[in-house]
């Protein structure tokens, strides 16, 4: 069985790694996923289906078939206005 501190430093780890992929990602960049999308903004992904249901913007809606694509520049121009 782990311990509790081995378990809170893999998630240190993990952390540290979403947040270096996320300095990849310009203003201008398409994000695909809301999971993407969440570890750039540094909330969580039921935050980000609520700001949906509250009309954030959507480049393209997601299904079983297809992931969510999201433009950085009219979330981040909708975040402005609904803060």
């Amino acid at each position: 069985m782990r311990s509790s501190n081995f378990l809170r430093q893999a998630k240190r780890r993990h952390t540290k790694v979403i947040s270096e992929e996320a300095n990849i990602f310009s203003a201008d960049d398409q994000i695909v996923g809301k999971d993407t999308l969440a570890s750039i903004l540094d909330v969580s992904i039921t935050s980000v289906e609520r700001w949906i249901r509250d009309g954030m913007p959507v480049a393209q809606r997601g299904d079983k078939l297809q992931e969510w694509v999201f433009d950085m520049n009219q979330v981040k121009q909708w975040k402005k206005h609904n803060s």
